[in-house]
């Protein structure tokens, strides 16, 4: 039981820190927008703090999914 539930945290930790990995790098490719020859960023500045916030709901969550995780292995929990 606790095998599959941890499994089931970790998948789940794993998918957030995904998708805020991926944010993270739009709202840096954005802010380097003239590395990638653009006279203007491509997203405007409210829709960045838009990807912040989700970010970091996203980070959270996470964290909060880890402090879930059974390190102990107890089989009688």
């Amino acid at each position: 039981m606790n095998n599959a539930h941890n499994n089931r945290l970790i998948n789940n930790i794993e998918t957030k820190l995904s998708q805020a990995q991926s944010m993270i790098r739009v709202i840096l490719d954005n802010h380097n927008y003239k590395d990638d020859g653009l006279d203007e960023p491509f997203i405007n500045h409210c829709d960045t703090g838009n990807l912040l916030w989700a970010t970091g709901d996203l980070l959270e969550d996470a964290y909060k999914e880890l402090l879930n995780i059974d390190l102990k292995g107890d089989n009688n929990a």
